[in-house]
């Protein structure tokens, strides 16, 4: 067997900061872990948000399928317990009744998990990381919703340029109008945009998305796009119903019908590896080489992100659009 791994920060200067986790337990379990971007900035443990549910449930996996205890019978009873130490840590924080209220006070996960059985291995995916199958198959769950954000922030980029040649101003404000949406108070643009600028460009972003995704209702649409990731996106957290819903790990009921969960035979299988979505394209073969190569292509084609790796957030000097995981596990039959 042969098992690689890997993180990084988008800041690699502050590895502290790196919201990511990955847990490797080897004939048994792999995992990689992304926290959600702290809404607040709010702290626990001396973590954001995001970085403090990763730790949980890394940790909670570790304790849960390590040191010789059976794995349960199907993956999928893992989220229950998962939820369980998340709504526990509310708990302990005094902050339960916020956080159901309000889910941008919830620390919130992604979680790609693979079980190694005798004859076959189980996948379980909540939220957008993936699992790559033998090279060939590659298994994500993404959202329709960061299509939606990731329009908006395109249409920011090219309202700003007139008044931002500075590409790093012009990619902090562009998250800005991201974060607080076209609807926010133009005020917190530093006069880079008025009022008819960014509801110019709102209109854009729903146009763009409506063509892209006709299956999407517009009035959610115009809501998340007026409200932007701050305002608007929580309230599709682990929707089961709307298009935009999407599923985390953050404490409170997940939304079933959007995890995968798939068991593949064990023979004939030769890897099989784990990522966050810090990695916009897959390697061209297994191995952390061949991922971290392709890492650096999509840097150099788009590192704003605002081309055919269209994102939330861009890549400004030594800063990283985003965190990034990678596990791989090779055997070697």
């Amino acid at each position: 067997m042969r098992i690689e791994a890997f993180t990084e920060g988008r800041d690699p200067a502050r590895p502290e900061a790196n919201e990511d986790r990955f847990l490797v337990l080897p004939g048994r379990a792999y995992a990689a872990i992304d926290g959600v971007t702290s809404r607040l900035g709010t702290r626990y443990d001396d973590m954001l948000s995001g970085q403090y549910g990763a730790v949980l449930v890394r940790d909670a996996l570790e304790a849960r399928l390590g040191g010789g205890r059976a794995a349960p019978g199907d993956a999928r009873a893992l989220v229950a317990e998962l939820t369980a130490t998340i709504a526990a840590a509310y708990a302990r924080h005094g902050t339960l009744d916020v956080a159901r209220r309000d889910p941008n006070h919830r620390f919130a996960t992604t979680l790609a998990l693979v079980l190694e059985h005798p004859s076959e291995i189980e996948i379980l995916l909540v939220g957008d990381s993936g699992v790559r199958i033998g090279c060939a198959r590659d298994i994500r769950l993404d959202k329709d919703l960061d299509r939606v954000t990731a329009n908006l922030r395109q249409a920011a980029w090219r309202a700003l340029a007139p008044a931002c040649p500075d590409s790093a101003r012009r990619e902090a404000l562009a998250r800005r109008v991201t974060w607080n949406g076209a609807g926010q108070d133009p005020a917190g643009l530093e006069g880079a945009l008025d009022a008819a600028a960014l509801a110019a460009l709102g209109a854009e972003a729903v146009a763009s998305s409506l063509r892209a995704m006709p299956h999407l209702p517009r009035a959610e649409v115009e809501r998340l796009v007026g409200g932007g990731i701050l305002g608007a996106q929580g309230g599709f957290q682990n929707d089961p119903v709307s298009p935009l819903g999407y599923s985390c790990l953050d404490g409170f009921d997940v939304a079933m019908g959007r995890v995968h969960h798939e068991r593949l035979p064990r023979a004939g299988l030769s890897c099989v590896e784990l990522y966050t979505d810090g990695y916009f394209r897959p390697g061209d073969g297994f191995g952390l080489e061949a991922w971290e190569r392709a890492f650096a292509e999509v840097e150099r084609e788009d590192p704003h992100k605002i081309g055919a790796h269209a994102g939330v957030k861009g890549s400004i000097g030594g800063m990283r659009s985003d965190d990034r995981t990678y596990v791989g596990v090779r055997w070697n039959s």
